[in-house]
Formats: structure tokens, C-alpha cells, sequence
């Protein structure tokens, strides 16, 4: 499952995958890699703290932890959208049934 809601330190969207089951973790250089791939520009990767990548037109900031936060973006469902493709690249579509 994935959990959503705004950022209250700052205009955005964070946006959390979340298992009963495992840990959730996030490789970044591979996500950041299966992003470029996609067509995204990735601005940088600092492995294992964070990955910030433009996706849609807003600048995201991606954690280990799986936490996304989508910057000046308001839109709650839009949010979930951009996480989506992020989660996907990142090996964890399983989370999206939820």
C-alpha cells in the first residue's frame, strides 16, 4: 500500500510505500538508473541517503526508506501517480496492490 498526504514542512506531496510483510527499501542507484531509462532526468544520487529525479515536471526527492516527496505539487492523487513509477522502477510494484 502506499500512503499519501501533504507535506507540512513545505509545498508537496510525501508519499510512503508501505508492507505488513518486509522492510520496505529503495536501491537508489538502481532506481535512479530504471528512471533515466524511463526518460526522466535524474539530478543526482547520493547512495544510500537520497536520489532526487524530475519526473512530470516536478523535482521528487526519493529515500532509502521508500519515502517520496514530490515538490510544489499539491495534488494528492498526482502525487501517488509520479510515486508510482518510482515505486515500479525500484522493485516494488507488489506494494501498489495494496
Amino acid at each position: 500500500m502506499i500512503i499519501s498526504k501533504p507535506c507540512t514542512t513545505m509545498k508537496g506531496v510525501i508519499v510512503q510505500p508501505y508492507s505488513w510483510e518486509k522492510e520496505v527499501t529503495v536501491d537508489l542507484k538502481k532506481t535512479a538508473e530504471c528512471l533515466r531509462n524511463n526518460g526522466y532526468e535524474v539530478r543526482s544520487v547520493i547512495p544510500k541517503m537520497l536520489a532526487i529525479a524530475v519526473i512530470d515536471g516536478y523535482e521528487t526527492s526519493i529515500y532509502p526508506s521508500g519515502k517520496i516527496i514530490v515538490k510544489e505539487l499539491t495534488d494528492i492523487e498526482m502525487g501517488k501517480e509520479i510515486a508510482k513509477k518510482i515505486i515500479e522502477c525500484a522493485g516494488l510494484s507488489e506494494l501498489l496492490d495494496g
